[in-house]
């Protein structure tokens, strides 16, 4: 969702919720307030209404009522958590702002409760409980203080530039401002409670600059291992989406092993075959540079330069920063590398090569660029072929015809 229709349908919610008397019990949470305060665009819109003080009115009411007031197709699912998802389905228009396609979610205030078994389904990622709570006990089960600031939609009528902003526990405000990442509870609870938290302080202070405390890091480290209680697909996403696909992907990876957190992803690659293979195929559009650091870490994964060895991948390394100033060199080189651009076909016939040994031209054109890089400029094919021609004896015509046709 981009920020003009977020403030659009803030305005819708405002002037909806003051008409069925919610206003001053239904909030906008966690990241919009975060962004708007912090000069950055609010993407997303984490709605909550307080049912307790409503007497009932939850969040599932609330979009039914929406639902009567949108003028335009919708559909609405409420969740195992109580979060009601409503879609709009048609064109509908806020001001300027089309909304077809947009998703509202709604939330009721709640408190959490997570197994102590860890072997339960919920343990780590999901909680085993959750019952309806007043928006202070709401707010301190989120995972960092500047998380918990929030808007009443009650003051939204104009847009955020007008509305208060609400620091119901006294922290979020001031380590926003000093771009403190902490916890509204102990810590350990917090990344105990849901791991994936542990992730998400990497993603926070590699997109916007924030410092991770003495407590919250000795936390982090102490808690590390609680990332293996967790679905791997939920951790690929983060990691991928939010980490390595972020603004400072490389810085993020410093960040993985400073806290601990490296070494148990590498753990989790190892023991889940599923989890490597998913990672592979996320990451093969991945600038070079910082795939050879996730093989530094020794994560078994597929990459587009796995089939090098460790000294290999540092004789790469020690190339690309040697033609740092060549991006045009960087991305033909490793292109040259994952797939060399040798007519293979017409060696496999010349020397007659048996299909079992053919693999034999790719590693004659790898290991020659990685020992000349400047081969690529003064004839890759050529150097191939003279190797070749050492192993393999130029064959006869019907050995070529053989070589062919795949008959030897």
């Amino acid at each position: 969702m981009k920020h003009e229709t977020s403030v659009a349908l803030m305005k819708f919610l405002s002037e909806a919720a003051r008409r069925l008397g919610v206003a001053e019990h239904t909030y906008i949470v966690g990241g919009a307030v975060r962004n708007f305060l912090i000069d950055q665009p609010i993407k997303d819109l984490d709605v909550v209404i307080d049912s307790v003080a409503l007497n009932g009115k939850d969040s599932e009411w609330f979009a039914k009522e929406l639902q009567r007031a949108i003028p335009a197709a919708t559909s609405l699912v409420t969740n195992q958590y109580g979060v009601a998802i409503l879609t709009i389905k048609d064109g509908w228009s806020v001001g300027t702002e089309n909304l077809k396609g947009e998703v509202i979610e709604i939330a009721n205030a709640r408190k959490e409760s997570y197994s102590e078994d860890p072997s339960s389904p919920g343990k780590g990622y999901k909680p085993h409980t959750v019952d309806p709570a007043t928006i202070e006990e709401d707010l301190v089960r989120r995972e960092f203080t500047f998380n918990t600031l929030l808007w009443r939609l009650l003051d939204l009528e104009h847009g955020p530039e007008r509305a208060e902003v609400l620091d119901l526990t006294g922290l979020g405000k001031k380590h926003l401002e000093d771009r403190i990442l902490s916890t509204p509870v102990d810590p350990d609870k917090t990344f105990s409670d849901d791991p994936t938290r542990m992730l998400r302080a990497i993603k926070f202070v590699a997109k916007y600059g924030f410092k991770i405390p003495p407590d919250v890091l000795a936390s982090i480290r102490r808690n590390a291992q609680k990332l293996k209680q967790m679905p791997w697909d939920a951790v690929r996403k983060i990691l991928t989406e939010d980490i390595l696909e972020g603004p400072s992907p490389r810085k993020s990876v410093e960040l993985l092993k400073h806290l601990g957190l490296a070494d148990v992803l590498k753990e989790m690659l190892h023991e889940t075959p599923g989890f490597a293979a998913a990672l592979g195929r996320s990451l093969t559009e991945s600038e070079i540079h910082l795939l050879l650091d996730l093989l530094d870490l020794g994560w078994a994964f597929k990459t587009p330069v796995s089939f090098l060895d460790r000294n290999d991948q540092l004789r790469l390394r020690e190339i690309l920063l040697g033609n740092a100033e060549d991006p045009a060199f960087e991305k033909a080189f490793v292109a040259a590398l994952v797939k060399p651009p040798v007519d293979q076909q017409r060696l496999f016939t010349e020397y007659a090569i048996p299909p079992k040994e053919r693999q034999v031209v790719t590693q004659v054109a790898r290991r020659l660029l990685i020992d000349d890089p400047t081969i690529l400029t003064k004839g890759l094919g050529d150097g191939v072929e003279a190797e070749i021609a050492k192993r393999y004896p130029r064959a006869s015509l019907p050995e070529r015809v053989a070589a062919k046709f795949s008959l030897r």
